[in-house]
């Protein structure tokens, strides 16, 4: 069993003083950065980066007071602290900044999220955990910026035999900023994981219900084969909905945390509290519209859109325990496959097109996701077609998250990672040039810059 050095409160002051002179660093290196620039979206930006920054000393000072330590004054600071102005002044371009203050954050997110395994204190714990969202929040922007320019002075360039693959980013690209991302979800409280998974079961029930809509009222004009083309159309606007509405489904969460914990950025039991939540807030979700669709039979929906959900209701359960599973991993593995794509995509409407062509090929497939297709089989069971919630609950729903498990984490999930295991130690360090590392060394070390007076420049 790990054994967890747990800091007492001593400790705690002198780690939250460290946090406050790396917060210092940054909010005065954004200020200065902002005014070398002449991007105004980029200037305001790092402004408001550093107003955050501002936030988090205030934050981090009062706890330090609270705690009845006594922050170290602003020439101490000054003494201590050196490196990182001398870098920001060795370069100008925008580029350069942007990736000494990509490393710099990434530098702050792993040790505040180091602390959160040795501090105990309920309130530390929530400090940190606010800053670190801010200093994710921060990452994921300065990535994307990275990103921008570089795409920028490519197509100056007209550097065509260098064009990234399709997505524009590279796969060891995506799986960092997948952890990253996966790091926020697994921060939350089980209130949030909970409530994100209801509103997504019930928001991605809306695409079945247009997608029976239509489906059940061409079948007679244009016959079955063709109806089902007509159905799948429409069937992704429940991605659309819990996707720009910012909810999650169980099966999104084979990509995002997964890579957090094979990224060693947190523990696997956070991963498996994320997918309970999620799969209850789910399928608490699916029951709700279930119910309420089931009340209100001929009163909102035609009868026809019910028969239509009742047939693949009925196909979904016919179906053996081989054909369970390997419907299901078709759909996790295109579940995952779009989360990954969404994270290398730039663009709405590459976005757009991604979510609809996932959401028409599970359609046209009647592969079974264990959240889209248990809500078909709910409002069969609650809406007279006949069938119970037995099979449902102790064949159907087994089978199914076993076959998307398969899908998401193998052929998705595990597979990229191994692809970028294979590339090999580069993937990181090829994105700085030697010299740029000498810089980032420096700064990191000392994690620091002359400081004016904080009162002045909050």
């Amino acid at each position: 069993m790990e054994h967890k050095n747990i800091l007492n409160k001593d400790q705690i002051i002198e780690l939250l003083q460290k946090f406050l002179n790396a917060e210092i660093a940054g909010r005065d290196l954004y200020f200065q950065q902002s005014k070398n620039l002449d991007d105004p979206s980029l200037i305001q930006t790092l402004k408001s980066f550093a107003s955050s920054e501002s936030g988090h000393i205030i934050n981090v000072r009062d706890k330090i007071t609270e705690l009845g330590g006594i922050p170290r004054s602003v020439s101490e600071v000054r003494d201590i602290q050196k490196g990182i102005t001398d870098a920001s002044h060795q370069v100008s371009a925008p580029l350069d900044m942007l990736r000494i203050d990509l490393k710099l954050e990434e530098i702050a997110i792993n040790d505040y999220t180091a602390a959160l395994e040795i501090i105990e204190d309920a309130g530390v714990k929530t400090l940190i955990e606010n800053n670190l969202a801010d200093e994710i929040h921060h990452s994921l922007y300065l990535s994307k910026k990275i990103n921008e320019i570089l795409e920028k002075t490519k197509n100056r360039i007209g550097a065509i035999s260098r064009v990234e693959r399709p997505g524009g980013k590279e796969p060891s690209e995506i799986f960092k900023a997948a952890a990253e991302v996966g790091l926020l979800r697994l921060n939350r409280s089980w209130l949030e994981m909970f409530m994100s998974g209801l509103i997504a079961g019930m928001n991605v029930t809306f695409g079945i219900i247009a997608s029976s809509y239509v489906a059940g009222a061409t079948e007679p004009l244009v016959g079955g084969p063709t109806s089902k083309i007509f159905g799948a159309l429409f069937f992704p606007i429940g991605f659309m909905f819990l996707l720009i509405g910012k909810s999650e489904l169980f099966t999104e969460n084979f990509l995002l945390p997964v890579t957090t914990v094979l990224a060693k950025k947190t523990k696997i039991n956070k991963l498996f509290k994320l997918w309970g939540l999620t799969l209850a807030g789910n399928m608490g979700g699916i029951f709700l519209f279930a119910i309420v669709i089931a009340s209100s039979l001929g009163l909102l929906l035609p009868v026809f859109v019910i028969n239509h959900i009742h047939t693949v209701a009925h196909s979904y359960m016919s179906r053996s325990p081989y054909i369970m599973v390997l419907s299901g991993i078709f759909a996790g593995w295109l579940i995952t496959l779009m989360t990954w794509l969404l994270i290398a995509s730039s663009g709405t409407l590459a976005r757009i097109i991604i979510i609809w062509t996932v959401g028409f090929m599970i359609y046209i497939g009647s592969f079974s996701h264990i959240v889209v297709a248990s809500s078909e089989i709910l409002i069969s069971i609650n809406s007279g077609s006949g069938m119970s919630y037995i099979p449902w609950l102790t064949e159907f729903v087994p089978l199914t998250i076993l076959g998307n498990m398969i899908g998401g984490l193998f052929f998705v999930t595990i597979f990229q990672y191994l692809q970028i295991l294979h590339a090999g130690g580069k993937t990181e360090m090829s994105l700085y040039s030697s010299s740029e590392l000498d810089i980032l060394s420096k700064a990191a070390e000392e994690k620091a810059e002359d400081v004016e007076n904080i009162e002045d420049t909050l």
